[in-house]
């Protein structure tokens, strides 16, 4: 069976690691990782992932703007986003911004977010 591939963008060398790390164990998917906004549409048209987990604070941009330009696109609109952020009072704004598909307070804790990304797979 393919594994799932995942795109994950964070400014934050520990969470890309961190996030990278829950996702790979048990050798559950396959990911990238990229360190800067700019960096998340080229990814993914080179290679369509099955999902895409965004930092809201992203150091060039924010998760956000980033979202509302995959959801703008057509070839890439379809492909289930996650946003998180550590900050919970933000949580409003990124539901009102670029349209996610789901929101993740950041926390040091995989299960929430595996819960998530399998949810979101099984919908695809």
């Amino acid at each position: 069976m393919k594994r799932p591939y995942i795109l994950v963008a964070d400014d934050e060398e520990m969470w890309r690691d961190l996030i990278t790390h829950w996702l790979t164990a048990e050798d559950y998917c396959e990911v990238k990782a990229v360190s800067r906004g700019k960096d998340v549409l080229p990814a993914a048209a080179a290679r369509r992932p099955d999902l895409i987990i965004l930092d809201h604070h992203l150091g060039d941009t924010t998760g956000m703007a980033v979202c509302a330009c995959l959801k703008a696109d057509r070839h890439l609109r379809k492909i289930p986003v996650i946003v998180l952020t550590t900050m919970a009072g933000e949580m409003l704004n990124i539901v009102k911004g670029g349209h996610p598909d789901h929101f993740i307070a950041k926390a040091e804790k995989p299960d929430e977010l595996i819960q998530v990304v399998e949810h979101l797979l099984k919908g695809k």
